[in-house]
């Protein structure tokens, strides 16, 4: 006879799996009241915990099953020792524990009161999940109903037995499951001291600083199994974030997962995932109708215009070469006519929030593009985000992104020449776009459109004559954005040259003052933002 404990909130498949269990040996089954109850009404016996016990439940059900005649019996060892002390005590041995969780994270979309979240904080059901998972070595453990099949199978493979190896694999997935939970309790306490922060900084008419955690819990699950990494020699898998990491006093909000769904295509690989997200960042900062072309993480067409196909079509001229096998990104519906246009080229990926059912048809044509709708908001969160990097043995970095929108009206004028008014908009444009640019980074536009990219240089002068020649003719008039400083004054004299009208970047140079006085003697107007955006 094999002693079964079962207390589970998701019944799914539950008297299907014990059904089939008892094919191998009888089962005597233990369950806490709610479950019981669902058992005996599917035909099986069930002893009630609190008949094992002796004790009820109390506390309005907060304390069922922390009592040594089930912890006991769970712990208990293969030895002499154990067994006896489980004889003298009139204790049975748990040869297999069924048990799953208050269901927090469901209850997390569901907006409740901090009271009724604190009530679906489990507490003997991950007692429960630990001790079994603890003696894996006689005991096995199930949190989930997807592993019933698994159990069943490793026990037609065994004659009837779950083998050590397997038992070891399932106590791996409780305290994986354990991990899961307690991080996700900790994230929602953690959001409620972020909003505490936040309010109180709101009546203080302060900006929310945040407050970094001397430890973080990090809970990640897996997406999907890439087909490769960067480079096909390299193993890849994509995950998410089970639930966000608390900053006080930075954004404490989940994006919805995975941030597109594919339509079509291919799928996904590690370069198109990482070229994806690129597009977004940038797209997040643009007026419609706008395109964005990205290659290698970085875009080399960008423009504004007044339909989307006309910017399509700009976007695409500004570079045709890097755009071949580029990742395209729409800020507005797709249709037919557009898609017709963009199926004339190679394309590994279109990105959209909407699409015709038309063009949809017609990119079927084309079987391997990757047709993605978007389902994240393409709008800048007014919160301030963070982003998390990796360094492998030099750990990981956490710092405030620099995703927030900066207001032209902060912008200052440093120079005599001040901005014709019909600039304003490309000053603003081809900052939103300079800072997403790796550095040393300078990006040249004219009418909501891209004319140049110097991107990835060790020294500025040389971004900047990548940029200028790339715009050739088409920078006179144009605005030229430097994401960081402008160290010289040898660009400045490359801007002139090219007939650069205004240059737009942060400022704080020990040598601004010579900058100035190269741009005034040019008779170029420059703006300082007051805010560097180094991106590597």
């Amino acid at each position: 006879m094999k002693t079964v404990l079962v207390s589970v909130t998701d019944k799914t498949g539950l008297d299907n799996f014990l059904t089939r269990l008892e094919r191998f040996d009888t089962l005597r089954l233990i369950g806490t009241t709610s479950t019981a109850k669902y058992l005996e009404e599917k035909g099986f016996k069930c002893t009630k915990v609190e008949e094992l016990t002796g004790f009820p439940e109390i506390l309005s059900g907060r304390v069922k099953t922390l009592h040594p005649k089930v912890f006991a019996g769970i712990l208990a060892r293969p030895i002499t020792e154990d067994r006896s002390c489980l004889a003298e005590m009139e204790i049975s041995e748990i040869d297999l524990v069924v048990v799953n969780l208050y269901a927090f994270e469901e209850a997390l979309k569901k907006n409740l009161a901090e009271q009724p979240m604190v009530e679906q904080i489990d507490v003997g059901g991950v007692a429960l999940l630990r001790a079994a998972a603890k003696n894996f070595e006689r005991v096995a453990v199930i949190n989930e109903p997807s592993q019933y099949d698994s159990v069943i199978a490793a026990m037609d493979a065994n004659k009837g037995e779950i083998p050590l190896d397997f038992r070891r694999k399932l106590a791996y997935q409780a305290f994986a499951r354990t991990a899961s939970y307690d991080q996700s309790i900790s994230s929602y306490l953690g959001k409620l001291v972020h909003d505490a922060h936040t309010a109180d900084s709101a009546e203080k008419s302060e900006a929310a600083v945040p407050e970094f955690a001397d430890k973080l819990t990090i809970n990640l699950k897996r997406q999907e199994t890439l087909r490769y990494g960067e480079n096909p020699h390299q193993a890849a898998a994509w995950y998410q974030l089970e639930s966000p990491i608390a900053v006080p006093g930075l954004s404490a909000e989940l994006q919805a997962f995975p941030p597109f769904e594919q339509l079509q295509g291919k799928e996904m690989s590690s370069n198109n995932i990482t070229d994806t997200y690129a597009l977004v960042k940038i797209l997040r900062e643009l007026s419609a109708p706008a395109v964005v072309v990205i290659k290698h993480n970085n875009p080399c067409g960008v423009a504004q215009a007044k339909t989307l196909a006309d910017a399509y079509e700009l976007a695409y001229e500004c570079d045709p070469m890097s755009a071949f096998g580029g990742v395209y990104g729409f800020t507005g519906k797709v249709d037919a006519a557009l898609a017709e246009r963009i199926t004339r080229n190679f394309v590994e990926i279109v990105l959209a929030p909407e699409y015709d059912e038309a063009a949809l048809e017609i990119f079927k044509k084309k079987k391997n593009v990757r047709v993605l709708k978007s389902t994240v908001d393409t709008k800048l969160a007014k919160q301030r985000d963070y982003k998390l990097k990796h360094l492998s043995d030099y750990g990981f970095l956490l710092e405030v992104d620099q995703d927030v929108p900066v207001e032209a009206s902060t912008f200052t004028c440093v120079t005599e020449k001040k901005p014709d008014p019909a600039l304003q908009k490309d000053i603003a444009f081809t900052w939103s776009v300079v800072k997403h640019l790796t550095s040393n980074a300078i990006f040249v536009a004219k009418d909501g459109l891209s004319l140049g990219f110097g991107i990835g240089q060790t020294s500025r002068i040389a971004s900047t004559g990548i940029a200028l020649r790339q715009a050739g003719e088409k920078s006179k008039g144009a605005v030229m954005a430097s994401e960081a400083f402008l160290p010289a004054t040898d660009n400045i004299e490359a801007a002139a040259e090219a007939g650069i009208a205004v240059i737009i970047q942060p400022g704080g140079s020990i040598k601004d003052a010579d900058v100035i006085a190269a741009c005034n003697k040019a008779g170029i107007a420059m703006v300082f933002t007051g805010q560097r955006c180094f991106k590597h």
